[in-house]
């Protein structure tokens, strides 16, 4: 009885803190310095590092959690759920690779950054689940991304110019797809 409600408490408590924690680590870097700092991780990546060196590069409990464990943040959590972008790229917070393009996010109401289409041919890799959804992984270090949902906005209601230029491995439906991403698995570079 009563000694494994503390356990669970406990339990709970811990995890909540390793959120709390992880979101203010997530954004605690300065805009100037989110390029540099993912570029930095991109090289280590190219330059054949261990994963220990990458990983105390990207370390932060939510990050982690969620890149290598699969983990999914709590709804409306993430900073990047309200900020908006009209240039440069997302990138995979773990390796550096360029994800979605900043003009491809949108607000789906589901309470996660979403995007309508990645930023290029197989940068992001698909793999169905046992529950029938659709895992999205970076294609590069496949770091847990989010998943991917073929209720998106109308091809009608986005530009026609970036419409037409949807990468290939993209899904496709009636429907564009919507990639309802972690904002603790991406980072913001103004500039690639």
């Amino acid at each position: 009885g009563k000694p494994t409600m503390k356990v669970a408490s406990r339990a709970v408590l811990a995890y909540a803190l390793l959120i709390v924690v992880g979101v203010v680590q997530s954004f605690a870097v300065p805009k100037d310095k989110t390029f540099s700092r993912a570029t930095s991780v991109a090289r280590m990546a190219d330059e054949n590092s261990s994963q220990k060196q990458i990983e105390r590069k990207t370390w932060n409990p939510l990050r982690l959690m969620v890149l290598k464990l699969g983990f999914t943040e709590p709804a409306w959590t993430s900073p990047w759920n309200y900020q908006k972008a009209k240039e440069g790229k997302f990138t995979c917070a773990y390796c550096g690779n360029p994800l979605f393009d900043a003009d491809s996010k949108y607000d789906s109401g589901s309470g996660w950054p979403s995007f309508w289409r990645s930023s290029t041919d197989g940068a992001v890799a698909l793999t169905k689940e046992w529950d029938g959804r659709v895992e999205c992984a970076c294609s590069q270090c496949g770091a847990h991304l989010g998943h991917v949902f073929m209720d998106g906005p109308r091809p009608e209601s986005m530009p026609v110019e970036k419409v037409s230029t949807i990468p290939e491995s993209d899904p496709k439906s009636k429907r564009l797809p919507r990639f309802c991403i972690n904002g603790a698995s991406i980072r913001y570079a103004k500039e690639l």
